[in-house]
């Protein structure tokens, strides 16, 4: 993945720059925000200009031969056997370079690099397990030998200080890992604008990056498989076999033919060029050739005929189509996409980011998008969010995790908190305008899988969660009052229900509004009983003791999950204390702590004073791993709905 871009004078940034991509945390997923002319879509079409040789524009009224882009990578440590032999005896010294050696506050020319500082810090953290490295791109020729920049002369004297590299072989070597990057990476880049000539052009050769590997495989194995061919004796050949005889046969005779005009004439190969034609060659040529027959149509349209919100909804659609196919893909992708909610109806922004979501989540690849709609804010659930700011040509970026993204901005981006929320509750009312949607609003993702896993009946049912207890309530009050004036039942078609736990600190009352007499909107709480039965409260209710999700479930099921999530971890302590309890048949809800539990004291172990102490212990523990306990709950076949999710069915179906 791409940690981090070295530019220097590229469009809005002037002067040399580091924007690091993730400090704490790589994500695959990461969002710029920011007023337009920040440098947002500087970003993207700065890394298509060094992936796709797009044009170099430069900052106004800068030294054209200073200007260079050169990405920071990240490899795992045992992804270096797939480079070249020249690459592995570079990369490592590269590495060494920039997360050991280098120290920006040691000389005045490295202070352009200040923002490297931090995530330097975290790469000393993780360097046995990974590999740094970058080379520059030039787009004018005065410097271009120089492949490291600003520190070119440092790092070129340490790879020449190791044996296995020689001075002549030097620029042989570089160019080798500019050949790893460009056979390991395949940058995809959408713009804002598509006109029907870019469309075109992505369309083709995106669908050739993304192509499935083992479908290339399949091609290449075709064209190499030996079959008899029948001559003067039988031999085996392959189809490529012939098609290079022929062909050679054929430029021969032509060439003895025009050399009967003049001899000077030949069709002599480029230097080291290969005179035959590989599978490889083929495969892509065949690809490319395939799908300008095969164009995509929508409703019998083809697609460059549709309008430019359509036509850059139907590429992202492609691109997650074709990268859906195939998990262990060898070609790392980066997907950069500029506005994906550009002419776009706002009712169809969230099923868009989540996709995006998905693919950089579910599927490995790494996405760098910028967006003017914040309503994507609240649903990101793993990712890092770049707010861009310009401030008299000093541009700042400020880096926040989506895990922790409204606890970090409190008090000092109001403006973003609010258009996020404004954002999101529109694009909610706009999408029940259009059709008939119900939207399921949750805190957690294992909130979302829990009820997913036994919901049922429900149309055109979206789960959302926005990542904790605080925020549903917000949303929900920013529903509240569009939804509640009496024009909008008649326009909206589905309903909308958020759920939350019951906790001390999340529950409150002073700024809920209550339920709608429409009926289109209803918020609820989890609530355990003094009976053990798990109900939907009103958050204005008086009772009030903590229930989570976890302690709502099927008793047996959740048990079962619980118990091989435990028994397949490494930590010894805690099987132990598990074994001790047996799971109780009368259990209701899937409590763990208290005396209404699900599991009791095993009497035949020896349990040393209050076995409550234990049951914290194990609470702990279900805390601790909440996504692998869910992910194993969910797996189980036959479980019982909980009651209090066919009250949920209920609102929706009435």
């Amino acid at each position: 993945m791409i940690i981090g871009l070295f530019q220097r004078h590229f469009k809005t940034y002037k002067g040399a720059k580091y924007i690091p991509f993730g400090i704490n945390d790589f994500e695959n997923f990461n969002l710029f925000i920011g007023q337009n002319g920040a440098g947002k879509s500087s970003i993207l079409e700065c890394l298509n200009c060094y992936f796709n040789h797009s044009e170099f524009i430069y900052h106004t009224n800068e030294k054209r031969s200073e200007a260079f882009i050169a990405p920071l990578f990240l490899i795992k440590k045992e992804e270096l056997s797939k480079y070249d032999k020249k690459s592995q005896i570079l990369i490592p010294i590269i590495s060494n370079f920039f997360i050991n050696t280098l120290d920006i506050s040691s000389h005045s020319n490295y202070s352009q690099y200040s923002s490297y500082i931090e995530q330097q810090a975290n790469l000393k953290l993780i360097s046995e397990s990974f590999y740094v490295f970058t080379i520059a791109f030039w787009p004018q020729t005065e410097n271009s030998n120089q492949h490291f920049f600003t520190f070119d002369s440092i790092i070129k004297k340490k790879i020449l200080e190791n044996p296995e590299i020689i001075a002549k072989e030097y620029e042989l070597s570089i160019n080798k890992l500019k050949a790893d990057i460009q056979k390991n990476y395949k940058f995809l880049y959408i713009p804002v604008e598509t006109s029907i000539e870019d469309f075109l052009r992505l369309e083709s050769k995106g669908m050739q990056d993304l192509m499935s590997e083992d479908v290339k495989k399949r091609i290449e194995r075709v064209l190499n498989e030996k079959h008899p061919i029948k001559g003067e004796k039988v031999v085996n050949k392959s189809i490529l076999d012939i098609v290079n005889s022929d062909l050679e046969t054929f430029i021969k005779d032509v060439e003895t033919t025009i050399q009967k005009i003049d001899n000077e004439y030949d069709f002599e190969k480029e230097y080291k060029a290969k005179t035959k034609l590989t599978a490889n060659h083929l495969s892509d040529v065949m690809i490319e050739t395939y799908f300008s027959k095969r164009r995509l149509k929508k409703s019998g349209k083809q697609i460059k005929y549709l309008s430019a919100g359509e036509r850059k909804k139907a590429l992202i659609d492609i691109a997650y189509s074709f990268l859906t196919q195939e998990e262990n893909r060898k070609t790392k992708i980066i997907l950069g996409i500029d506005e994906p909610e550009s002419s776009l109806h706002i009712s169809m922004c969230y099923d868009q980011f989540e996709r995006l979501q998905e693919l950089s989540n579910k599927y490995d690849v790494q996405t760098m998008i910028t967006s003017h709609w914040y309503g994507s804010l609240p649903i990101i659930e793993q990712g890092n969010l770049y707010h861009i700011e310009d401030k008299k040509e000093q541009i700042e970026i400020k880096q926040f995790s989506f895990r922790n993204y409204f606890e970090d901005v409190k008090g000092t981006s109001s403006d973003i908190h609010f258009k996020s929320f404004f954002d999101l509750s529109s694009a909610i009312i706009s999408s029940l305008r259009i059709r008939k949607n119900n939207w399921l609003i949750v805190e957690s993702e294992e909130d979302k899988k829990y009820i997913s896993k036994h919901i049922e009946n429900v149309e055109n049912l979206k789960i959302l969660p926005v990542g904790g207890c605080a925020i549903v309530k917000l949303l929900y009050n920013y529903l509240y009052a569009p939804i509640s004036h009496n024009a909008e039942k008649s326009e909206l078609n589905g309903k909308i229900f958020c759920l939350i736990d019951t906790d001390f600190q999340g529950v409150g009352t002073t700024d809920f509004l209550e339920d709608l007499k429409n009926g289109l909107l209803k918020m609820r709480r989890l609530q355990v009983m003094e009976n053990q039965e798990i109900q939907l409260h009103k958050i204005t209710t008086d009772i009030k003791f903590p229930t989570e999700i976890e302690e709502s479930l099927n008793p047996k099921a959740f048990y079962s999950a619980l118990k091989n999530v435990i028994y397949r971890s490494n930590n010894e302590e805690i099987i132990e204390i598990f074994q001790k309890f047996k799971f109780d048949d009368k259990a209701v809800n899937s409590y763990i702590k208290g005396d209404n539990s699900i599991i009791y004291p095993d009497t035949s172990k020896e349990i040393e004073g209050n076995p409550k102490h234990l049951k914290d212990l194990i609470a702990k523990y279900i805390d601790d791993n909440k996504k692998a306990i869910c992910n194993e709950y969910c797996k189980i076949e036959g479980i019982d709905k909980p009651k209090w999710i066919e009250e949920i069915e209920s609102f929706f179906n009435k």
